[in-house]
């Protein structure tokens, strides 16, 4: 028989005309999934170690040993800390002024709000950044992408250290966030190449950690720096420090892109039955069940099988500079974004995302005013360290974040006889749309009564922490739901966050200024209880929502495969 690998490009794209057609089942929901197995002939038949229920792992993998779902846990977790450490080389750099503003406006007489506004700008690039690097990622390779954004980043960087007027620092801004703007969106695609559902709140919380842990703890040095070398010194360590990591990624990040096999092997004797209601291909077919493991079948966390047989990837491949895709394919990335527009989760989660990250930016554009004028007066080394409490509440958010994250879609999966759906990690929204509105009120109104500096502190380190959970929430549940768009759904949920940021960068200062601290912060709370509680719809609404939707994303899906992309 000739192997289906060997197959020439006629039989290869005849073969993805069909799978096009079989492979895409219409009447499954993206984002509700068979998560718990309970049925204990099926255990059984999968010989699982004896036990009353499995994790079914989403996506199915491979029997590849190259597929990244497949590697060791100490291969995931070296590129896992790869990430981290790019997280920090762009989010240092992109950070760490924002406790030493005071000090730019008195050297170069740019006002703070235009510092805040060029901060806005630097956001809104981050968004439309991401449009170029997700396809350049999907048709070269993540590995390249991670690399050249570090490296034009370090140089980009030191223009700030000689910018002398408005727009010069804005233009710098606006260059390093469109550099740095895989930061955004391509890790969270990173870790859904490694890792499987019901691991992934977990991980995505590690990287939500490293992105604003980054900007929380670049400060905090800033400041000793500032007062000991000068403020122009941060930008030169900050820049340094990307170099250092590109030269470890470099050297030890390994390409995560995977195309998946879609082999049929007709000499197996047990069948599985696939069968597609669409108008546009009503199919079914029978395919042998080992050949379309790829294709969806049950494989628990108990059962996973490797094919020896199947070489490993050379060092040399597996840290390639490059890779390369059909070039072909290349349009079918750049117009992703676009058709998943029409999906209200994807809408969603922008909304989430940009509305946790509004007070961020709040509190970063007002943060060094509050304690660097009367009655606190602290210094820029003091204003720096008052982010050790947002650290602080970002690693206690962390756990909560990614760990409960997982343990509670799996626990309400059991619940439902196994049924795991997309909303049901936007649950954890819950504890966010109460301490969130009481951060902000601690905060500003704990200013403006010029309370004791720890209670404002601590009102901003819960500020901080907490928008982890907006950040892993919305990365979460546009990805369970849409796994097969993830990368083109992700630009469109930073986009809108970034847009929502833009203008809360041009708000701040005259919102501030027009009402105080008091009734600035008091609306804020408000706000920020209005636009959490919205999950609460989505707990409602988007089961059904998805289910109406669901003709229109296979669809995609299915021109997609038609194509032959297969990832």
């Amino acid at each position: 028989m000739k192997h289906p690998r060997l197959w020439d490009q006629q039989d290869t794209k005849i073969r993805f005309d069909i799978l096009s057609a079989i492979m895409i089942d219409f009447d499954a929901i993206p984002g509700t999934s068979h998560l718990v197995e309970f049925d204990q002939v099926k255990l059984n038949e999968l010989e699982v170690e004896p036990k009353e229920k499995d994790v079914v792992l989403i996506p199915t993998p491979t029997t590849d040993p190259n597929d990244p779902l497949n590697w060791s846990l100490r291969r995931k977790w070296l590129n896992m800390f790869c990430m981290v450490v790019y997280v920090f080389g762009i989010g240092v750099p992109c950070s760490c002024l924002f406790s030493v503003l005071p000090q730019i406006v008195e050297v170069r007489h740019i006002s703070l709000g235009a510092l805040n506004t060029s901060t806005g700008y630097m956001f809104l690039f981050y968004g439309i950044g991401t449009y170029f690097c997700m396809p350049l990622a999907s048709q070269f390779g993540k590995r390249p992408v991670y690399l050249f954004s570090l490296f034009s980043v370090s140089l980009v960087t030191l223009w700030e250290a000689y910018a002398k007027t408005q727009g010069s620092f804005t233009g710098s801004k606006i260059v390093q966030g469109f550099l740095g703007s895989p930061i955004e969106t391509l890790c969270e695609v990173s870790i859904s190449d490694m890792f499987f559902e019901h691991e992934r709140g977990t991980w995505m919380s590690v990287y939500a950690l490293a992105l604003f842990g980054s900007n929380y703890a670049a400060p905090i040095v800033a400041g000793f720096i500032a007062d000991g070398q000068g403020w122009q010194w941060v930008i030169y360590w900050s820049s340094i420090w990307t170099a250092v990591a590109f030269l470890f990624l470099f050297f030890f990040m390994e390409e995560s892109n995977y195309t998946r096999p879609l082999d049929i092997d007709s000499d197996e004797s047990q069948i599985e039955v696939i069968s597609s209601n669409a108008k546009e291909a009503n199919v079914t077919h029978i395919q042998p069940r080992d050949s379309i493991r790829s294709m969806g079948v049950e494989v628990l966390k108990g059962n996973i099988q490797i094919d020896s047989s199947i070489p490993l990837k050379s060092k040399k491949e597996r840290f390639a500079l490059w890779t390369y895709g059909d070039k072909k394919w290349f349009i079918y990335y750049l117009t992703g974004p676009f058709l998943m527009l029409q999906f209200p989760v994807v809408i969603y989660s922008g909304f989430l995302y940009g509305a946790s990250l509004f007070w961020y930016s709040v509190m970063n554009g007002t943060l060094t005013t509050v304690f660097g004028g009367a009655p606190y007066n602290f210094s820029s080394a003091m204003c720096g360290l008052v982010y050790v409490s947002l650290l602080i509440f970002a690693a206690i958010f962390n756990f909560y974040a990614g760990w409960t994250a997982d343990w509670l879609k799996i626990k309400l999966a059991t619940r439902r006889g196994g049924k795991s759906n997309a909303e049901d990690r936007l649950w954890l929204l819950g504890l966010y749309m109460f301490i969130g509105p009481a951060a902000l009120f601690l905060f500003g109104i704990g200013a403006y009564y010029q309370i004791h500096w720890f209670a404002v502190v601590i009102g901003a380190g819960i500020t901080g922490g907490s928008v982890l959970l907006g950040c892993t929430s919305a990365c979460n549940y546009t990805i369970d739901t849409y796994r097969e768009m993830g990368s083109e759904a992700m630009i469109v949920v930073i986009l809108i966050r970034n847009c929502m940021n833009f203008g809360m960068g041009y708000a701040i200062t005259p919102w501030v200024n027009d009402l105080g601290y008091k009734y600035c912060f008091l609306s804020a709370g408000f706000i920020c209880f209005g636009c959490i509680s919205t999950f609460l719809i989505m707990e409602i609404w988007g089961p059904t929502w998805r289910e109406k939707t669901k003709g229109r994303y296979w669809k995609i899906i299915q021109d997609r495969k038609a194509a032959g992309i297969s990832r």
